[in-house]
């Protein structure tokens, strides 16, 4: 039987646990042609979500573009996949759709070609090279793509979906922020669904009022699967194969992973795997020591990437991230803290500010309290193991 725990890549609706309320108002944004934020921490399945959302509606004739902005390293190349995509979109036969894209497109006169063997366009950017440089660019294909949209029937939607969107603000600075609203406040035809990762910054960016996004569209703010879903979806699993389960080592589990999704179904998959190398179904239960071993043999596998992680920080980098591990991530800047870390508060915090950009932590409110957690806890058990 295929492990029915999957993690490291796109999941499909299959194998989605709960987020139906999520998928429902991406997939209304999309439809009706509103702006919404996504933001939530690496791991949570953020990306699976938006798949899902899109595969939804393309599978009823919609054109969905879907694009991770970390993916390409200028404004430049994501405007450029843009275009491709609309052209890929579009029905009509090849030279129907490059007329078209070079009327939608005009701005950014794009040299198209299209290529039988791979069934994909490419193209280049004809405009100066003072405007390739330009934040502006991306309204150009912004603009273009509601042109694009308003030539279709109103029964088909468009939308476009950018991943780790605030990638586009640290390519192309502050301006950019308020030349993209300016662009999209304009457009009726066109859903756009902004996602990203990094939550200090997608926050500041839409709840700060002095900011160009504030109150642009909805904010959805995706948090972790609710426990008892995630706990009938592991059980289930487990029990499809056959292997008797304990409670305790499904609470274990989520407990180890602190609920992270993608950590959960990882250790889980370790787990399944474990149990039929020890013996197969009605040999061997699940059980919470069996959960610890399975933990123990990932992070060992995993040492040399953590290790790498950690070989990286300076000093006070290191010393503030186990105190990160020896207080829960809580309190960081009290004077007790301060003292064992050997530094004052400003150089703690800037510690923490870069590890967040190395996106090894996040902050989370618990009640008034701003505590530090790990994108990956399992990194947080390599140090438990191999530094302290």
């Amino acid at each position: 039987m295929k492990n029915p725990f999957e993690f490291g890549h796109e999941l499909g609706l299959g194998s989605l646990v709960d987020r139906q309320k999520e998928l429902a108002v991406i997939e209304q944004t999309l439809r009706d042609g509103n702006k919404l934020f996504l933001i939530g921490p690496r791991r949570f399945g953020k990306t699976s979500i938006l798949k899902t959302a899109a595969d939804r509606l393309c599978a009823k004739s919609a054109i969905i573009l879907r694009l991770d902005a970390e993916s390409y390293p200028t404004i430049e190349m994501l405007v450029a996949a843009i275009v491709s995509e609309s052209a890929k979109a579009l029905k009509g036969g090849v030279k129907r759709a490059g007329e078209q894209i070079q009327h939608m497109f005009s701005t950014l006169r794009p040299e198209l070609d299209y290529s039988v063997q791979n069934d994909e366009w490419s193209v280049k950017l004809r405009v100066g090279e003072a405007r390739l440089a330009s934040p502006a660019l991306i309204v150009d294909a912004l603009n273009g793509l509601e042109k694009l949209a308003n030539a279709q029937p109103q029964s088909r939607p468009v939308g476009l979906i950018i991943d780790e969107f605030q990638r586009i603000i640290e390519i192309g600075g502050r301006t950019v922020e308020g030349q993209i609203r300016s662009a999209i406040q304009r457009h009726s035809r066109v859903g756009y669904v902004f996602a990203g990762s990094k939550t200090r910054m997608l926050r500041d960016m839409v709840m700060d009022g002095s900011r160009p996004f504030y109150r642009l569209g909805a904010n959805l703010f995706l948090g972790p699967i609710p426990r008892e879903d995630f706990s009938q979806f592991l059980h289930e699993g487990f029990a499809r194969a056959g292997f008797s389960v304990e409670a305790a080592a499904i609470k274990h589990i989520l407990d180890v992973s602190e609920d992270v999704p993608y950590n959960v179904q990882w250790l889980a998959n370790h787990c399944w795997t474990g149990l039929c190398e020890d013996g197969g179904p009605g040999v061997v239960s699940l059980t919470s020591s069996l959960v610890d071993e399975s933990l123990s043999i990932l992070v060992r596998q995993q040492d040399p990437f953590y290790a790498g992680i950690w070989n990286r920080l300076t000093a006070i980098q290191q010393r503030t991230l186990i105190a990160v591990v020896t207080e829960s991530g809580a309190n960081l800047l009290s004077l007790r803290v301060l003292n064992t870390v050997g530094k004052g508060a400003g150089s703690v915090r800037k510690a923490l500010t870069g590890m967040m950009d190395m996106t090894i932590l996040r902050e989370e409110r618990v009640g008034k309290r701003t505590v530090y957690r790990f994108e990956d806890p399992f990194f947080d058990r390599w140090m438990k193991m191999a530094i302290l």
